[in-house]
This record gives structure tokens, sequence and C-alpha cells, in this order.
């Protein structure tokens, strides 16, 4: 071979070399299941802040059931489920199951004002930087994972819900006593 050739082969390899690494990337960062954490798997730890500057972390409810809410002001459904939360918030809280919403990276006041606007009772807390949301492959909100006693996601729920939907999901993971 001549060096034309060489240098031709030599190129090539490399462009195909960085071809396979871009490609690879872009599966890897746009793949559907990247952090997905679905029914069966063990719920990844995690601490955020509410908004009263308390830290909550997940595994401080191991023993519990949890409701794992992420959610948006700006999502329609994620109000109405927030709504129907509301309405059932206390009952399943004195069974042992704690509903924890998580705002995906909205600001702090758009947060205040939409707790004190629709009255809700319960703390929220904000993702920032979608580090959370990103571990549990959040993509579409509401997106809510029902977390039994043992830690281990029971179900994972994307989307709107009725009411009767709502409260079989918490009914699933009241811890038996």
């Amino acid at each position: 071979m001549d060096k034309k050739q060489k240098r031709f082969w030599m190129r090539s390899s490399i462009l195909l070399v960085m071809l396979a690494a871009i490609g690879y990337t872009f599966y890897s960062h746009f793949s559907e299941d990247r952090g997905l954490v679905d029914a069966g798997d063990e719920a990844p730890d995690f601490v955020l802040t509410d908004l009263d500057g308390e830290e909550v972390e997940l595994s401080d409810y191991q023993g519990q059931g949890v409701y794992l809410n992420f959610w948006a002001t700006y999502c329609t459904f994620c109000r109405q489920k927030m709504d129907d939360l509301k309405d059932h918030y206390e009952d399943f809280e004195e069974r042992g199951v704690h509903v924890l919403n998580v705002n995906v990276d909205e600001s702090t006041l758009q947060v205040e004002r939409h707790k004190e606007r629709y009255e809700l009772p319960y703390d929220l807390m904000i993702d920032r930087d979608m580090l959370v949301s990103d571990a549990y492959g959040v993509g579409v909100l509401p997106t809510t994972l029902s977390i039994n006693a043992d830690g281990e996601v029971v179900n994972r729920s994307v989307g709107g819900k009725t009411e009767e939907q709502l409260v079989g999901e918490l009914e699933s993971i009241v811890p038996e006593t």
C-alpha cells in the first residue's frame, strides 16, 4: 500500500470510531430507559429540601409507604391529582403513607404561590437541577411512584388518574400492622 491508501484507511478508521462514540453517546443520553425506576425496583434514596428549608430524605420513611409525586405548577393533570391528594392526605398519613410532592425545577416563589392558592396541606419540595427526576427517569408529568414499607416500587404511574385510581395506589402501600 502506498502512503495515500494508508492515510485513507487510517482516517476512515478514526472517523468510524468517532461516529460509533457519538452514536453511543446519543443513544445513552436519549434512551427511554435512562434512569427508569419501575415496579419491582428498589427506590433510590435522595435528599431534597422542602419550602421550610427542612431536608427530606426518602430513607427516613423506611417501614412506611411513600407516594412519590413529581409535578409542576403548569401541569393540569398535576393540579387535579394534588387536589385529589388533598382530600385523602390526612387519612393515609394516619395509616402510615406519606405523600412526597417533588416539583420539577420551578422557582421557589412559583411553588409557594401554588401552595397558597390551592391550600395544599402537605410539604412540597423542589428538585433543583432535576437530579432526582433524572434518577427516577421522569420525562412526563405527573409521574408517581408508589413505594412500599420495604422501599420497593409497587407501581409507577404516568399521566392523569381518576380519584379512585389514586386511592387504589395509596391503598396498595399502606403498611401492614
